[in-house]
This record gives C-alpha cells, structure tokens and sequence, in this order.
C-alpha cells in the first residue's frame, strides 16, 4: 500500500485498516497515520470484540421491546418493501430506534467531535453542506435521545465543541450588534464559530446559542451534576442572556420586540403591500420561546446554587418584558408574533412550535389553549405542507405529536418518512429520493443523519414524558404498539424508569431508581384501578387536584431505591 497499489489474489476475505485525519496535510503527513495502522493489530474478530465491549457498555443500558415477532429476523430489504407496500412493520420500527441508538454513541465519544450532519459516514468528497454543524435544528436533533436514553456520555463533546467556539461567538455579537454575550452562527466548523455566510436566513437567526444552551441545563436536569451546573451550564446560559440584554428593545408598553429576527429558513406572507414572502421580518416566536427558557432556567439554576443573587431580580424583570404567545384566525400558534406577517404552511421548519417541543413550557395542564393551538399548527404542516417536508422534519414532527400526545399521528410521521427518506442501509435522507409524493423531491437526495437520531428520539417521547418532578408514562402510545416493554430510560430530575405493559390484559408494571429522594407526580395513560408496591416506604397517594384522581398519583421515590408499581387499568 505504500507503493500507491494493492492487489489480492486467492482471498477469501480481505481486512483493510483504514486512518484519516482531514486535517493533516504536506511532507510527512502519513507518517503518524502509518505508526497507528502498524499498532492495530489486522485481526478482524479482535478488533470486532474491541468494538463490541465498548458497544454494550452504552447501547445496553436501554432497551426497547414492542413484542415485534414478524418481521423481526427479517432483512432491511424485505422490511422496506413492506413498508413501500402501506404496512410498515413494526419490526421496522423498533431496528430503527436500535439502530439510532448505535449511530449516536458510535459516532459521538468523549474527546471528540460531535455528531455532524453525516455522523462520521460520509461517501462524497463534497458533502452535502460540507458535514458541517447546523444550529438551527440539525445538531440539537442529533442529541435529543442522548439524555434519556441513558447515553449521557456521548452528549460531552457537544458540549466541548460549543464552550471551544464561545470567543468566535462573543465577535459575532460584537460585530454584529454592538451586544455583549454569545451570538452563534447558523453553521459552525471545528475550526470557526464566526458568521461568514450572508443569506438573510443565516445571517438574521439569532436564537441558536439559546437553543444550545437547552442541552446544557438538560445535562444537568438528568443527570444531577451540579460542579457542570455551576461551571458549565451557568455560565453558558449567562453569555445567552448578556446578548438578549443589549439586543431586545422596548416598545411603548415596555414589552420587548426582536428584530432583525428569523424563524428558520421559513418565509412569512408579508401583510402588507407589496411585501410578498419576507424572511427578516420582526418578532418571531421563537427568538421568545428560546430567550424565556433560558432566562427561567438561568433563573432557576441560580436558585439552585445560591448564586447571582444581584443578577436575579434584572433577568425575572427581563422575563417580564417578553410578550405573550398569539394564536392566528385560524387556531394556530403564530409564527411571527407582529400583524404584518402572517403563518406560511408549506414548510419544513415548525421552530415557532419550540415551547411545545424540544420546551416543555406549554402542556395540556398548563396552558390549554396554547396546547391545542400547537395541534393546529403542526397539523397544518402535515396536512397543508406534506410535500415540503423532508427526512428530519418528519422526526421532528413525529416528536411533537408525541408531546401533543397522539400516538397514532407521531407512528404515521415515521411511516411516511419510512417510505421516502428511508435507505436500504436504514440511513434516513434529507428528502424523498423515491418521489413517492410524501417529501420534497429532487435529483440528489443527500444523506443526512439527524433523522435517524431524531426517530429515536421520537420512539422515547412516545412512551416516557418528564419534566422536574413529573413523570408521565405512554403519554403517547399508538394503537399498533398493544404490548411491550422498556427498560432504562431516563427522566429529568434523576430518575431512571423501567415498563412492561399488555393492553389486552389492562395490566402493567413500572420500576423507578431515583438518584436521590424525591416525590414525583406520575401520570399513566389510562384510569386507574389499582396502584400497588411491595416498598413500605414507597408511598402511593392521590394528588391534592381532584380531576387527577383517575389517572395520576404522587410517587415517593427513596434515593438508590428499585420501586415497582404494579398496575390494573378500568
């Protein structure tokens, strides 16, 4: 091979150990690739147990059983034509949520970079948008099922790629604002977080950092790290609110307006004449929904640690300042909170939906109306817009439904993605390749990973929702999953959950291991007949709420403790 050739005559089977390293370039570049070829050894079964053992060590920590008996040893290839034929087996989609699982920890490692758009696979010497790290959506994807489903190791260098471009994003603000704080990029490299491209869309989001800084506080909401809490998530939420500070301005009710200002790569309908579409336009949804949570979860992380006690009083008055959510003539949750631009439909993005999903600010309990103004507008995307949505926003779309908490609807999103976006590899693809009239179609369909990630994540919102201090069981269990079981997923708050359920019998049993002592209000998918433990100090009891009753109980969780319920449903 050093002579530039390899020929193999007579073989059975051929091992190649290969080394890239993009970076390294000139006289003597593959010297110190060669000296990490020669300390391998070319022995294929070992090198297979080497992977395997670090494989299992995260891949086994959770696991997801749907009970799929047909279909389960059968290949990618019969199960696609399946899927192509209108029955998608279930068997499909249970290898998927597995094989989201491997992509993620194979290629997201402590040390090391991130998950881009491609993961580490990547067959073109000109990728698709240069497998670069997309902040408007795409990365945020790749890592939404890292957390609860107990892989918190491969979330670290997410984290260590954001805090090594933190300078790159403070010039951003700089330069283009005259703010202080973080300001990051739509698209960043490993080797710069500056703003360089200057399509409206890129150059006018300003919500990215925000957004970032979700996974940051979520760290910590899983995992109970308080020194990451202090020394990480703190001051990376503090840079997000420095920025908001010197960017927002006041109208003449003192309520804050955002402008320029972007809902990504979406166009409004201008109101106004002559306007046409208009993609900078003024007060987007989402540059509130992002800059609320953070500034609450600043807030509450300040609380937490005893810390900033002269800061806390400007960034709650701040909250203040920030206008309430508005919903359009037709129900829908407004996307552009400003009467000159009204909802555009046919698009893949639904950022405007954030406080829904990936936010867990608007709930069923807590805001009703909101709640049921997200159903319409993500119902208009799938129904209105089918045809301009891709690979990754059908995962994402899947994972709203799974919040909104219809099962049925988030299963269809994966169907349909199945069918169009689907390879025989399994890896998913950005669009429909197939022109099976679901996706946006086109001559090149460019594959991109964070659908994969994303359908995985959807699979767990399906059957496990928490928020601090509750937990809310199969909150969205489509008819197609009757029976079924899962073990080790985690929930904000530090606790990790276990089920088994059976539809046909009305019976279940749950297992809780809570990192530390706490109560939690637990919300089952069915009225309750009986709730019982064997754990004298797991105490079992109503909620103060009367309509609670039927289907919630408050659940005393003991620190280190397995606490299993056992369940009968009306």
């Amino acid at each position: 091979m050093r002579e530039q050739r390899l020929h193999v005559e007579d073989a059975d089977a051929v091992t190649v150990l290969l080394r890239i390293d993009p970076k390294l370039g000139g006289p003597g570049a593959l010297d110190p690739l060669l000296r990490g070829l020669d300390g391998l050894p070319a022995d294929y079964a070992l090198l297979f147990e080497r992977h395997a053992a670090e494989h299992r060590a995260l891949f086994l920590r959770a696991e997801l059983d749907l009970r799929a008996s047909e279909g389960a040893d059968a290949g990618n290839e019969q199960l696609l034509l399946d899927a192509y034929s209108g029955i998608v087996p279930t068997a499909l989609i249970e290898r998927m949520y597995d094989y989201g699982r491997y992509l993620l920890l194979s290629s997201s490692r402590p040390g090391g970079l991130p998950a881009n758009l491609q993961g580490v696979w990547n067959g073109d010497y000109a990728p698709a948008w240069s497998s670069a790290f997309f902040n408007n959506e795409n990365i945020q994807m790749n890592y939404w099922q890292a957390l609860p489903g107990h892989m918190a190791e491969a979330a670290l260098p997410f984290f260590d790629f954001f805090e090594s471009l933190l300078d790159d994003m403070r010039t951003n603000a700089r330069k283009w604002y005259g703010c202080r704080g973080i300001l990051s990029p739509l698209f960043a490299s490993p080797d710069s977080g500056l703003k360089k491209n200057l399509q409206p869309h890129v150059v006018y989001f300003s919500a990215g950092a925000g957004w970032l800084a979700q996974h940051f506080y979520d760290y910590w909401l899983f995992t109970g790290d308080r020194a990451f809490l202090e020394r990480r998530a703190v001051p990376f939420l503090k840079e997000c609110a420095l920025f908001y500070e010197d960017f927002f301005v006041e109208d003449e009710n003192g309520r804050y307006k955002s402008y320029p200002s972007n809902s990504p790569e979406n166009f409004a309908n201008g109101a106004f004449e002559g306007s046409g579409t208009v993609a900078v336009c003024i007060n987007a949804t989402m540059d509130f929904a992002v800059a609320k949570e953070v500034l609450t979860h600043l807030c509450e992380a300040c609380e937490e640690l005893g810390i900033e006690a002269e800061s806390l009083p400007k960034w709650r008055a701040m909250l203040g300042k920030l206008p309430a959510y508005q919903v359009n003539g037709e129900g829908a949750l407004k996307e552009w909170m400003h009467p000159d631009f009204a909802d555009n439909y046919r698009h893949r993005h639904l950022s405007h939906l954030y406080p829904l999903f990936p936010g867990y600010e608007i709930t069923q309990g807590s805001e009703p109306e909101l709640f049921e103004a997200c159903r319409t507008a993500v119902e208009k995307r799938l129904v209105i817009g089918l045809q301009d949505q891709t690979g990754w926003s059908l995962a994402h779309m899947a994972n709203l439904y799974a919040r909104l908490g219809d099962g049925n609807r988030a299963l269809e999103c994966l169907e349909l993605l199945s069918r169009s976006c689907l390879g025989d590899n399994l890896f998913t693809y950005h669009n429909d390749w197939r022109r099976q009239g679901i996706s946006v179609a086109g001559k090149r369909a460019p594959f991109q990973i964070d659908a994969n990630f994303g359908w995985s994540a959807a699979m767990q919102e399906m059957l496990l929702f928490s928020a601090p201090g509750v937990i809310k069981l199969l909150p969205a269990l489509p008819d197609a999953w009757r029976e079924g079981r899962f073990r080790g997923l985690r929930c904000r708050g530090g606790a990790e959950v276990s089920m088994a359920w059976g539809l046909a019998e009305g019976t279940a049993e749950v297992s809780f291991v809570s990192a530390r002592t706490q109560t939690v209000e637990v919300e089952f998918p069915f009225a309750l007949q009986e709730a019982t433990s064997d754990d004298a100090e797991a105490a079992v009891s109503l909620p103060e709420v009367p309509d609670k009753a039927a289907r919630h109980r408050l659940v005393h969780l003991p620190a280190g403790r397995t606490v299993t319920l056992k369940l009968r449903f009306v």
